[in-house]
C-alpha cells in the first residue's frame, strides 16, 4: 500500500510537472502583438522589429502559418520605413515563401498579398515607371527596372492564380485566416468564404493598376448589363483577353455564377450590385444601368436587401438631379424611392441609408450671393437661392 502511495505522488508530480512545462511553453500571440503595436505607436520600429523577430522565430517553430504570414508582413512594414529602397528585396522574398507553401489555401492567400506588393510599388513609383519604354519578350532580374507592361502581367499572373482553386476556396470559411483579414459588419453575410475575399480583393488590385495597361474594353455590349443568368454565360471578346476589364468581368462572372447555386441570396444581389455598379462607371451608360437595377429589384422584391437596391436607384435620381433643370420632379421620385423601402422593410438594420437621403431632400438650405463691385449709382442685385423654404423675410 505504502508503495502505491508513493508511485501515485511521484506520478502526480510528473503530470504536474509535464503541465507546467506545457505552460511555458503557450506563446501569447496576442499580448506580443499588442508589444509590437505599442512601439510602432511610439515611432519605435527596430525596437518593434526585435519584437517581431521573437514573434516570428515562434510561429515558424509551431508552423503556425497565419501568425507567420502576418509577422513577415509586418517584418516588412518597420523595415520599409527604415530604409524604404529595400522594397523590392521583401517582395522577393515573400514571394519565395509564397512559391515553397505547400498548403494550397496559403498558397492561393499568400499569391494575392503578393500582387498586392507588387501593385503598391507601382503605384508608389508611377510616375517613373510609366516614362520608360516598354519591354516584351523577357523579364528584367532588377524590379527596380522593370517597365509598367512587366508590372502588369506579374500582377495579373499572381491574381489569376490566386483564385485559380475555385472550388476548395469556395468550401473554406473567410475566418480561417482571421488574423490577416479585417472583416467589416456584413463580411460573414457577403462574403462568405475565402473564394469571396480573394475575388473582391483581385477587383481591387486590378483597378488600381488600371494605368498599367494599355488595352481597353470598351465594354459596349448591352450583355454586360444583362440579367445574371444571360452575364454569367457570356465569353468577352478574346482581342480583350488581357485588358483589366475583361479580368474584372470574368471575376464578377465567377461570383455570380457561385451564389447562384448557394443559399445566400444577399451574397448574390451584394455581387450582382457590384457587376453593374462597375460597368456604368466604366461605360456612363445610365439608361441601361437603371433598367438593369429595375430588374434586379422586381427580382428581389420580397428580400429586405432590396434596400440596398433601392438606395442605388436614389443616388441615381439625385445626380441626374443635379444634371438638369427637372430638379423638383427627380428629388420627389427619390424621395418617394426612399420612403417605399422605408414602409416595406423598417427593420431593416441598414435602412438609415434611405432614411438619411430622404434628410438630404428635406433639409433646408439658404444661399445668398450678390455683385461684389458696386458703383454709387449702380444697383445691388442679390441673388436668393433656397430648398424646402416657403417664406423669407428680408
Amino acid at each position: 500500500m505504502k508503495n502505491l502511495v508513493i508511485f501515485l505522488s511521484v506520478a502526480t508530480l510528473l503530470v504536474a510537472g509535464i503541465i507546467m512545462a506545457q505552460k511555458k511553453t503557450v506563446f501569447n500571440y496576442e499580448k506580443q502583438w499588442q508589444k509590437i503595436e505599442e512601439l510602432a505607436e511610439k515611432q519605435l520600429p527596430e525596437s518593434a522589429l526585435k519584437e517581431l523577430e521573437v514573434m516570428l522565430k515562434q510561429a515558424q517553430s509551431q508552423k503556425n502559418a497565419e501568425q507567420t504570414i502576418k509577422a513577415l508582413v509586418y517584418k516588412m512594414r518597420f523595415t520599409l520605413e527604415k530604409e524604404p529602397d529595400k522594397a523590392p528585396e521583401l517582395i522577393k522574398d515573400f514571394e519565395s515563401y509564397a512559391e515553397k507553401t505547400t498548403d494550397k489555401i496559403e498558397k492561393s492567400l499568400l499569391y494575392s498579398m503578393t500582387a498586392d506588393l507588387y501593385a503598391q510599388y507601382y503605384q508608389n513609383n508611377l510616375w517613373t515607371i510609366n516614362k520608360r519604354t516598354e519591354v516584351a519578350g523577357f523579364v528584367l532580374e532588377d524590379i527596380k527596372e522593370w517597365t509598367k507592361n512587366i508590372f502588369y502581367d506579374k500582377i495579373t499572373v499572381l491574381l489569376d492564380v490566386s483564385v485559380l482553386n475555385s472550388q476548395q476556396l469556395q468550401k473554406t470559411d473567410a475566418l480561417k485566416f482571421e488574423a490577416l483579414l479585417e472583416p467589416g459588419n456584413d463580411s460573414r453575410k457577403l462574403q462568405p468564404t475565402l473564394f469571396d475575399f480573394l475575388a473582391y480583393r483581385k477587383v481591387d488590385i486590378m483597378n488600381k493598376i488600371a494605368q498599367a495597361s494599355g488595352l481597353k474594353n470598351p465594354l459596349s455590349s448591352e450583355i454586360y448589363f444583362a440579367p445574371a443568368n444571360e452575364f454569367i454565360n457570356y465569353k468577352s471578346d478574346s482581342t480583350f483577353t488581357k485588358s483589366v476589364e475583361n479580368k474584372i468581368i470574368g471575376t464578377y462572372q465567377q461570383l455570380i455564377a457561385f451564389h447562384s447555386t448557394d443559399k445566400n441570396p444577399e451574397a448574390l444581389i451584394y455581387a450582382d450590385l457590384q457587376r453593374l455598379q462597375y460597368v456604368k462607371n466604366t461605360t456612363e451608360n445610365n439608361d441601361l444601368y437603371l433598367k438593369a437595377l429595375n430588374n434586379l429589384e422586381q427580382k428581389y422584391k420580397a428580400n429586405d436587401f432590396v434596400v440596398e437596391i433601392l438606395a442605388e436607384k436614389a443616388e441615381y435620381y439625385m445626380n441626374k438631379s443635379d444634371e438638369t433643370a427637372e430638379v423638383n420632379e427627380f428629388k420627389r421620385t427619390v424621395y418617394d424611392i426612399c420612403g417605399d423601402g422605408i414602409k416595406r422593410f423598417p427593420n431593416y438594420k441598414r435602412i438609415d441609408l434611405l432614411k438619411n437621403i430622404q434628410k438630404r431632400i428635406t433639409q433646408k438650405s439658404l444661399n445668398v450671393s450678390h455683385n461684389e463691385v458696386l458703383k454709387p449709382t449702380s444697383n445691388l442685385v442679390v441673388n436668393v437661392n433656397t430648398a424646402n423654404i416657403t417664406a423669407l423675410q428680408i
